[in-house]
């Protein structure tokens, strides 16, 4: 198992590090098809703790012979803001559609709260092919 984890809280651009620390993680690990996908649900879930609960705190990427886990750790403390099926988004709207990201690419997720408030976990199984090992 490789494991890494990085504070976010006060970075200027914390969805950047979170990028970084995906793909620096995985480099080698999986193809990049399957490390774009982490990325683009790991850049969602720190923007969403920025825009709803003021900031990310830290973002954590632990990597096993099965997949990711990927967490997402904000102080907020609604945790049915994150509803377990986003709601559709009309096509004029500028929101909306990254929970319907999150739910179409990671193979499962979802919210806990936790002593500094709640987390965000998306799961991402290897499919035939996903590894470069």
């Amino acid at each position: 198992m490789t494991h890494a984890a990085i504070d976010l809280y006060g970075l200027e651009a914390p969805q950047s590090a979170a990028r970084h620390i995906v793909r620096t993680t995985l480099a080698g690990a999986a193809d990049s098809e399957y490390t774009d996908d982490v990325v683009l649900v790991a850049d969602e879930l720190v923007g969403n703790a920025v825009e709803h609960a003021g900031a990310a705190l830290d973002i954590s990427l632990d990597v096993y012979d099965w997949g990711v886990a990927i967490q997402v750790r904000d102080d907020g403390e609604d945790t049915t803001a994150v509803p377990g099926a986003p709601p559709a988004a009309d096509e004029y709207d500028e929101g909306g559609r990254g929970l319907l990201l999150v739910d179409v690419l990671a193979s499962a997720w979802g919210v806990q709260r936790d002593k500094k408030g709640k987390r965000v976990i998306a799961i991402f199984l290897y499919r035939a092919g996903d590894t470069d090992r």
